[in-house]
């Protein structure tokens, strides 16, 4: 008896596959009934017939079971596809019965109840109402736990069949592209093997690791995202494997947490979440050393916080160095080029000349600029052109003139528009050397490599 194991590949529905292993399991039982009492042997002893008739029960055990956990992804993802939209109706008739209300009462002239509205769980049940790609993302789900149905004779349950929108117009039926590129690493995969965003761009699984093992030690990389857009978590869950996810979700915690406490053993430095932080003392999860929440430094109830040397001896070289300090984190800051405008790592604004924080408009009279930051800033851009050896001194620095004050006009950029340059360049925010090619904004003539202009600014 031949079992067709490969599912995805047989050229039935599940219904007559599981109708095939039932008349399977009949047959073994007709085998195994007729090989009772037939040979001598030993009392216990098993032959070797009863042990192939074992395993291959157990075989068609656990193909049915797979049959059945097939059939009840089909129907999930049937139900999936025909309560959204109803569910979705549903949804935007209470919300209008809602503001209709509010009208009327403003218009009446009658007071309302503070309602806070009933929040709705964050399950892809609801997100399918509000996502116009979760569509998508079912197929790919459907693709990976049921069967991939752009593949020729894939196995399809007339459940399945039926949940398939049908076209009122004559032609063949639209189906999803089969591959799709990776904004990445612009290899091309099966449309269920990348995610997709709201920017519409594709990540493949290998870049979509990378991206999200990189933040666990790099914060300008957080939140995770493409085209500034926020990348959810549960739209690339299912190319994340669950331990990535969860130290995912732990680094998430330590990110967004004003004021982080840390383990002050010097070999542990372990984050201590809130939880475990009690009358301004954090206890480490790791190694159970206390902590000070005001000093950094390890407990000592009952008496003031001793002078902290070492940080003492930062702040004398931040002195000395002309670095600054964020007013939010307590980040050490140094600027190597560009303006005195400084965006820290935890999103705060301030002048780097004087330390105060930045608005708009700008309330410190520093300048923008130091005089020396921006002639050099020039000087690097015009060095950047293939002529900038042959041309007269008088034209060069006629060109660096122009260069710093397109930088001053062009300081609030949104980095919007690139262009590709050939040859070897440094990336500008990471400092990573390409030999080949690079991005350079058409504004402010930033260069980027790919990784920073789509998942750092």
């Amino acid at each position: 008896m031949d079992l067709p194991l490969d599912l995805c590949a047989a050229d039935v529905d599940l219904d007559t596959l599981k109708l095939t292993i039932q008349l399977y399991l009949l047959d073994l039982n007709e085998l195994q009934a007729a090989a009772k009492g037939k040979g001598k042997r030993r009392e216990g002893e098993t032959t070797d017939l009863e042990i192939a008739i074992a395993t291959y029960e157990a075989e068609l055990a656990s193909v049915d079971q797979r049959l059945a956990d097939r059939a009840m992804c089909a129907s999930i993802a049937d139900a999936v596809r025909q309560d959204a939209a109803a569910i979705a109706e549903v949804v935007q008739a209470e919300d209008q019965a809602r503001l209709d209300h509010q009208m009327a009462c403003s218009l009446g002239g009658v007071a309302q109840r503070a309602v806070q509205p009933q929040a709705r769980p964050s399950s892809p049940a609801f997100s399918i109402i509000d996502e116009p790609l979760e569509n998508d993302f079912i197929d790919k789900l459907s693709a990976i736990y049921i069967s991939d149905p752009t593949e020729e004779g894939a196995a399809e349950s007339s459940a399945w069949a039926a949940s398939r929108p049908r076209s009122t117009t004559p032609g063949p039926r639209p189906e999803t592209p089969a591959m799709r590129e990776c904004v990445a690493c612009t290899d091309r995969f099966r449309f269920y093997e990348v995610a997709t965003f709201s920017c519409q761009h594709n990540y493949c699984k290998g870049c979509l690791t990378k991206l999200f093992t990189d933040l666990l030690m790099d914060q300008t990389l957080f939140p995770p995202r493409c085209c500034r857009d926020p990348i959810p978590l549960d739209k690339c869950r299912f190319l994340l494997g669950p331990e990535l996810v969860g130290k995912f979700l732990a680094k998430k915690l330590e990110y967004e947490t004003p004021n982080p406490i840390y383990c002050s053993q010097p070999t542990c430095s372990v984050f201590i979440p809130p939880q475990g932080i009690h009358n301004n003392i954090g206890t480490c999860v790791k190694c159970r050393t206390r902590t000070c929440v005001l000093c950094k430094g390890q407990a000592h109830v009952g008496r003031d916080c001793p002078q902290d040397t070492s940080a003492q001896v930062v702040l004398e070289m931040a002195e000395r160095e002309g670095w600054r300090r964020c007013y939010s984190c307590h980040r050490m800051v140094e600027l190597n080029y560009g303006c005195n405008h400084i965006t820290c790592l935890c999103g705060a604004e301030f002048c780097y000349a004087c330390g105060e924080r930045w608005t708009k408009p700008q309330t410190c009279r520093c300048e923008l600029y130091s005089a020396e930051a921006l002639m050099a800033q020039a000087n690097r851009h015009v060095n950047r052109d293939a002529d900038v050896a042959q041309i007269p001194v008088v034209e060069r620095q006629a060109r660096v003139e122009a260069a710093a004050q397109h930088l001053i006009e062009n300081h609030e950029c949104d980095h919007d528009r690139f262009k590709g340059r050939g040859g070897q360049f440094q990336c500008e925010v990471c400092y990573y050397w390409l030999p080949q090619f690079i991005y350079e904004c058409r504004q402010c003539r930033l260069q980027v490599c790919r990784r920073c202009r789509f998942n750092r600014l």
